[in-house]
C-alpha cells in the first residue's frame, strides 16, 4: 500500500461497497489515460479549484514539468533531467501490473467484498480490458476459479 492510499483510508474511514466500486472504476479509467492526459487532468483539477496558474506551488511545479516534458523548454538542471527520465519510465510502463490489481483487490475486500467476490470482479474487468493473467501471478489478483 502506498503512502497516498494509506492516507486516503485514514481520511475517509470505512468505505461501502458502492464507493469501492466507484473508486475501482476511477482507478482503472485513470490508468487507461496516457501520462500526458493524466498530467493535464491533475493541472486542470488544481486550476479548477480556484487557483490561477501558477499561483500555488504544486500547480506551478506541475505546469513547469509539463512544459519540460512537452518539449517547450530545455532541461536546465539535474531535477529537470530526472523529471524527463521519470516521464519516460512512466510512458514505457504497462498500464496495469500485478501490484495495481493486488491493491484494488485489497480495496474491495476492505469495503466488505468476500475474497472470491473481489477476485471475480477483478477478473471480469481484466477480461474486458484484454488484460488476462499470464499464469505467473498469484491466484488472488483476478484469476477466476475453475469449476470442478
Amino acid at each position: 500500500m502506498t503512502r497516498d492510499e494509506a492516507r486516503r483510508l485514514l481520511e475517509l474511514g470505512p468505505v461501502d461497497r458502492d464507493t469501492a466500486l466507484d473508486d475501482f472504476a476511477f482507478a482503472v479509467g485513470y490508468r487507461l489515460m496516457t501520462p500526458a492526459e493524466r498530467r493535464a487532468l491533475r493541472i486542470s483539477v488544481l486550476y479548477e479549484m480556484g487557483e490561477a496558474a501558477p499561483a500555488t506551488p504544486e500547480l506551478a511545479v506541475l505546469w513547469h514539468e509539463d512544459r519540460l516534458i512537452r518539449g517547450e523548454r530545455e532541461p536546465t538542471s539535474t531535477y529537470d533531467r530526472w523529471v524527463l527520465m521519470k516521464a519516460r519510465d512512466e510512458a514505457e510502463r504497462p498500464a496495469f501490473d500485478e501490484q495495481f490489481w493486488s491493491a484494488r483487490r485489497a480495496d474491495l475486500e476492505h469495503a466488505g467484498f468476500e475474497p472470491k467476490e473481489a477476485r471475480d470482479v477483478i477478473a471480469s474487468v481484466r477480461a474486458s480490458l484484454g488484460n488476462t493473467p499470464t499464469g505467473l501471478e498469484g491466484d488472488d489478483n483476478g484469476n477466476l476459479e475453475q469449476a470442478a
